[in-house]
């Protein structure tokens, strides 16, 4: 049984995302992109547009000073959406938030992402990470 071709985009958005390489997981998404980041923390919000969703990526990483690690528990996807069970980790300034779950919800069009949605399993614990 061959994978689906959405299974394989989001395998290397985070194949890409887990080392660093922002603008190689970037180009797996639209120019016109956007990304749901939920919650009451500096990041939150809906990052509208490829160079927004890429300050959000680069903040996110300059905040954690690289401390980033994600872990895909479960993958899964239609011809139109994608979705990512993954385990993620976080150190920045002495705080960390470790093996925290996360639902990730990708709207794909024409092969690359056009709408992301991120769920954390905890969004206090989240928002309590965020904010300074």
């Amino acid at each position: 049984m061959t994978e689906h071709p959405n299974v394989t985009l989001m395998k290397n958005v985070y194949a890409a995302f887990t080392v660093g390489d922002v603008q190689k997981a970037a180009s797996y998404w639209t120019p016109d992109c956007v990304h749901h980041y939920p919650g009451r923390n500096p990041l939150s919000g809906s990052h509208q547009g490829i160079d927004s969703a890429l300050a959000f990526a680069g903040r996110m990483f300059e905040l954690c000073q690289g401390d980033v690690q994600m872990e895909i528990l479960d993958i899964g996807a239609s011809d139109d959406h994608a979705f990512a069970l993954v385990s993620t980790s976080y150190g920045r300034g002495g705080k960390s938030l470790k093996d925290m779950p996360f639902i990730n919800i990708s709207r794909i069009e024409n092969g690359k992402i056009a709408e992301f949605w991120t769920y954390p399993d905890d969004q206090y614990a989240v928002d309590e990470f965020w904010t300074d």
